[in-house]
């Protein structure tokens, strides 16, 4: 069993796409930033869920509370994950309490440009040559139940749209396996470009004008451009998930 005890769970209050023994689990906390996902509980747990652009933001403030000392290194890898989080501070999930626990983790860490350190970290990810299809598609992807249909969207951030030139073709194709491997309506990878401020969406569906209708955008050759778009959470699920109703 994964879970035999007490567990907190981190980034996540969803039973969609949790470990099938979730429910067996004798959940005591969670720390997260997303919307309320349905998980239910057997008992009263400690929940701290707060409107911000990365779970480590929240954790950050529970060692606050708890007066805890955070050690560098943990300090180090919880910066990166806010800075990876809200995209340097350019996604609309960041706020001010993101950019202070940074700034505060950084310090910690002993980290002076931690902006630098945040592009070297995107420049590292948004290597895809020699990456398998499969896991560059599953590297962030989430699913959703949107209205009683499953709708899967994944997410890859680079530096550079260009990077994917030589693979768009083969995650198109893959994202269409997955869609029928999954019994999905949908699947949807969105490819961000940090530095254009915008996704290039690529479109596996059975309803595109429900797709179409979501953002009044035209699908051409399975993909469509959205300007501004860096976040999932934001700027892709609220404007989806409606269009289902």
């Amino acid at each position: 069993m994964l879970y035999t005890c007490g567990h907190k769970i981190p980034d996540s209050d969803s039973i969609i796409g949790a470990p099938d023994d979730l429910k067996d689990a004798n959940l005591i906390g969670i720390a997260d930033h997303h919307k309320l996902g349905g998980l239910i509980t057997s008992a009263p747990l400690e929940v701290w869920i707060r409107p911000v652009g990365c779970s480590n933001t929240v954790i950050k403030e529970m060692f606050d509370y708890h007066n805890i000392a955070i050690p560098a290194d943990i300090a180090g890898a919880m910066m990166c994950a806010i800075l990876s989080d809200t995209v340097i501070f350019k996604s609309p999930t960041c706020t001010k309490i993101d950019t202070k626990a940074c700034k505060e983790l950084a310090s910690i860490a002993g980290i002076e440009d931690y902006k630098a350190l945040g592009m070297e970290m995107f420049k590292v990810k948004s290597q895809v040559e020699g990456v398998p299809t499969r896991e560059l598609v599953m590297r962030d992807y989430k699913n959703f139940d949107m209205y009683g249909k499953k709708v899967g969207i994944g997410q890859l951030e680079v530096v550079d749209l260009s990077i994917f030139d030589s693979v768009k073709d083969d995650l198109l194709a893959d994202i269409k396996k997955l869609k029928e491997e999954d019994g999905n309506d949908t699947v949807l990878l969105v490819l961000t470009d940090i530095i254009a401020m915008g996704s290039q969406i690529l479109v596996a569906t059975n309803s595109p004008e429900i797709v179409e209708k979501a953002w009044d955008v035209k699908i051409e050759n399975d993909q469509f451009w959205l300007k501004g778009c860096l976040s999932r959470k934001k700027q892709v699920v609220p404007f989806l998930e409606p269009a289902y109703k």
